[in-house]
């Protein structure tokens, strides 16, 4: 007897094959996130640093003021960099979690279809041994009552 084989398998792992791919660019861009949101963290921790560091000072020389501006200047534009890239990822994420989503559910589909191929083939070899037993048993009756 044979063993069962879907006749769809390569698309299958095709579909498998995409969804791996999409989940590895959804974690990719979790993980870029993540990088960037720690940045962000990072210059808000620094600006918040530079404050202090000014409000301690007692006196600052108009050099010092010209860096302080420059700096603030740059942390501003530095800061709606990094939400503007924060807000690409989201975009990203977003877009890549309905792209995994449909990859699961053509996946899921596949292997409904393989399921039920599987029983159906399953319930046809049983009807085939059923009449090869029914076969034999009456051959077997016909040689006893012959």
């Amino acid at each position: 007897m044979s063993t069962f084989q879907f006749p769809l398998q390569r698309v299958l792992s095709w579909r498998e094959t995409q969804l791996s791919i999409e989940e590895a660019d959804l974690d990719r861009l979790r993980f870029e996130l993540r990088t960037v949101e720690t940045a962000l963290e990072d210059l808000v921790s620094r600006e918040a640093i530079e404050n202090e560091v000014i409000q301690a000072a007692r006196s600052l020389s108009g050099a010092e003021l010209a860096g302080l501006a420059h700096a603030r200047e740059w942390m501003v534009s530095e800061k709606k960099r990094i939400q503007s890239r924060i807000a690409d990822c989201l975009r990203g994420i977003e877009l890549r979690t309905v792209a995994v989503t449909e990859a699961r559910r053509k996946v899921r589909l596949m292997e409904r279809l393989k399921e039920r191929r599987r029983v159906s083939w399953t319930q046809e070899a049983n009807r085939g041994l059923e009449e090869l037993a029914s076969d034999s048993a009456i051959a077997a009756w016909r040689r006893e009552h012959a």
